[in-house]
């Protein structure tokens, strides 16, 4: 069968659809707790709202559809949004789509100029037609609003099936570039390159997590064994190198402003270790949690002590511990304590805080740095 004939271009302006409200069909119901009044943006119920129209031999037809949205703007776009949804989950790439972005792509798509962006090439789709209904639901002394809508689109056939060879051979691609990436790895590593090779096997890393569409299975095999084999001896360097993640200082829930500190602690901590010769990876954090060690500090205030001649102290405790990336098994932990002083409990509390930055933080950092050279070498 062919697309139906009607085509209304360009987005309707709100202001436009009720300035025409008088020309739509009104139906009144009744409902158990109230009036509600329905307005048409047509007489009769287009049937394709109700039956997606079958594939004819040039094109694929797709129905978005909303429902009780607050404006006829948010009904219109998501209803294009739930059309680009289903074609993006046609050809298989609807995991790199966010809500956001759905939005954005339909809002091209009501203004018939779509051009999708990014891992997916959505050419040729075009909006058909459009239907709406406004419900006004009287409640007593109130009112409320809601729009639904559907929209009808078309994607040609010979679209879907480039896209989806597109992708069949990016796919088959990135399989080659990683096995090449983890040779020259391997090289580097031969050659004592060791910053070299781990900075090749994070970017096998990076490559090997982003998902793969239509790929064989054989491919799907072996990219996921290049994965494994690249997070190993990426983990394995990482140690060597002294290659670290730490993690947001965790501060006391006392009300003095503690947890204004966070950022300072972190700051400090990841300074003591950078200082013992560690370094702060920024890799991404899914990679992070799979490849490098993990540096974790909860700091606490354990009590406050009232002195002679209106003088006080405050007790502060510090857990740091490094997590083993494999399991997130302990390799390193200590507790440490830190007393300060001050002429109020407030004050005595920032003394011990300074404490742990400056003195408790550098102690565990080279408590770390011997472990790892005890334990994984020097790192060069």
């Amino acid at each position: 069968m062919t697309g139906p004939a009607r085509h209304l271009p360009g987005r309707f302006p709100a202001a436009a659809i009720f300035f025409q409200l008088f020309f739509f069909f009104l139906a009144v119901t009744s409902a158990t707790s109230g009036k509600v009044r329905v307005e048409k943006s047509q007489r009769t119920i287009p049937d394709w709202t109700r039956r997606v129209p079958e594939a004819d031999e040039n094109y694929l037809y797709f129905v978005g559809r909303a429902t009780g949205t607050r404006t006829l703007e948010d009904a219109e776009s998501d209803a294009a949004a739930n059309a680009i949804r289903q074609i993006v989950t046609a050809i298989g790439v609807e995991a790199s789509f966010t809500y956001d972005r759905l939005r954005k792509e339909a809002d091209f798509l009501l203004q018939d100029r779509l051009s999708l962006s990014g891992s997916s090439h959505i050419i040729g789709l075009k909006r058909m037609e459009s239907y709406y209904e406004k419900q006004i639901i009287n409640e007593g002394d109130s009112l409320k609003t809601t729009f639904n809508a559907h929209v009808l689109v078309r994607y040609p056939r010979e679209s879907l099936q480039t896209e989806i060879a597109r992708l069949e051979q990016e796919s088959t691609d990135r399989v080659q570039i990683a096995e090449k990436l983890l040779k020259d790895a391997l090289r580097l590593e031969e050659s004592g390159a060791f910053d070299g090779a781990y900075r090749k096997q994070i970017k096998v890393v990076e490559l090997t997590q982003k998902p793969s569409v239509h790929l064989s299975e054989a491919a799907a095999r072996r990219l996921a064994m290049l994965r494994h084999r690249a997070i190993e001896a990426a983990r394995d360097l990482s140690f060597m190198l002294r290659r670290i993640s730490v993690e947001p200082v965790e501060i006391g829930d006392r009300p003095s402003g503690e947890m204004g500190q966070a950022s300072v602690f972190t700051e400090a901590l990841e300074n003591a270790l950078l200082k013992a010769g560690f370094q702060p990876e920024r890799i991404e954090q899914s990679i992070r949690a799979e490849v490098v060690p993990k540096v974790i500090a909860s700091c606490r205030e354990n009590g406050v002590s009232s002195l002679d001649a209106g003088f006080y102290s405050s007790l502060w405790t510090a857990t740091i511990s490094v997590l083993d990336p494999r399991d997130d098994s302990v390799l390193l932990s200590e507790v440490y304590s830190a007393k300060g002083f001050g002429p109020d409990p407030a004050r005595a509390g920032l003394d011990a805080q300074r404490k742990l930055r400056v003195e408790v933080f550098n102690t565990f950092a080279r408590q770390a740095r011997d472990k790892f050279e005890t334990n994984f070498g020097s790192g060069g």
